[in-house]
């Protein structure tokens, strides 16, 4: 049975942009590998949802996701701009030259018609029915490029924001490969290493690797663009005097002033603490929670209602 990406994520196919990184997030810290090791069930769910949230988090894909659930048939990202039928059970499928199969999962038997306009777009755009595309031009045609190979490197926020290099084993065939990943990248950023995909063959160049990021949620950022949130605690009584507080920038601590009568929830903004990437340099915004006191004493209690009075 095909996975249901919006089932994955536990989101409605109505689901804005945000609510689907949203959940993607929760779940992707709730089963990531960190927090689980050597749980194989959390390692799974893990690839389900970073699965799900590849294809839904970019527009391109989740319109062609959608359109082939309509259909009764999903489209996959495999190779250059084709479908990827290697994951899904049944097909109606034909050889092509050189021993290649092409194939497609009908719903049904009407169901053949409503694939025309696809099949003519994939196969040239020319007319007729798609049962002549296949037998005109599909077995005379060779693709150009072996397929692509695809996978998914989980990152750090902050090899996200400084750069990095990581080695990584390519399948099973034990190669490994020195992924340079820029600073900047932001989270479904993809790193392209071209020719490490599926090996050619009759003359075909080699397929690439297309490696997608996924940057994990961090403890102390988060960030919109070249900006970068945080936020501090202070007392209830510092909130009400004022006071000075230690903050974390991207590359060193700085003293912050709370000024008096801060309220619980002020964004302060520190220009310049940002991210600088292309050309733009980014702020950083720093949200104060102010701690409420769950325990008074009797003499505290009095003190403020004195202060009320």
């Amino acid at each position: 049975m095909e996975q249901d990406y919006y089932k994955t994520l536990g989101v409605s196919e109505n689901a804005s942009a945000e609510e689907i990184k949203k959940a993607f997030r929760s779940l992707a810290k709730k089963y990531h590998p960190d927090k689980n090791k050597g749980d194989k069930r959390a390692e799974g769910k893990f690839k389900e949802v970073s699965a799900a949230y590849e294809v839904l988090s970019d527009s391109k894909k989740k319109a062609e996701y959608d359109t082939m659930r309509k259909y009764g048939a999903f489209a996959g990202a495999g190779g250059r701009g084709g479908f990827d039928p290697g994951q899904f059970s049944q097909f109606w499928e034909r050889k092509g030259p050189n021993g290649g199969t092409f194939s497609f999962r009908m719903s049904s038997a009407d169901g053949f018609g409503q694939f025309e306009d696809i099949l003519s777009s994939m196969f040239g755009g020319r007319g007729g029915s798609a049962e002549s595309i296949f037998e005109n031009d599909l077995h005379r045609a060779r693709p150009r490029y072996a397929p692509d190979l695809t996978a998914e490197l989980p990152i750090s926020f902050m090899e996200s924001i400084n750069g990095a290099t990581r080695t990584i084993s390519v399948g099973n065939t034990g190669k490994k490969l020195k992924v340079k990943i820029p600073r900047g990248i932001e989270d479904g950023g993809k790193i392209r290493l071209a020719g490490q995909g599926q090996p050619g063959y009759n003359g075909q160049t080699n397929g690439d690797l297309i490696i997608t990021v996924r940057v994990m949620p961090d403890q102390n950022f988060e960030r919109k663009g070249n900006d970068v949130y945080t936020s501090v605690t202070v007392s209830f009584i510092d909130a009400m005097k004022g006071t000075r507080t230690q903050v974390k920038t991207l590359t060193k601590t700085v003293s912050l002033s709370i000024p008096a009568g801060t309220q619980p929830g002020t964004k302060m903004r520190l220009k310049g603490q940002g991210l600088a990437i292309g050309g733009k340099q980014g702020d950083l915004y720093v949200t104060v929670n102010v701690e409420i006191p769950k325990n008074l004493t009797e003499k505290q209690r009095k003190l403020l209602e004195e202060w009320e009075g």
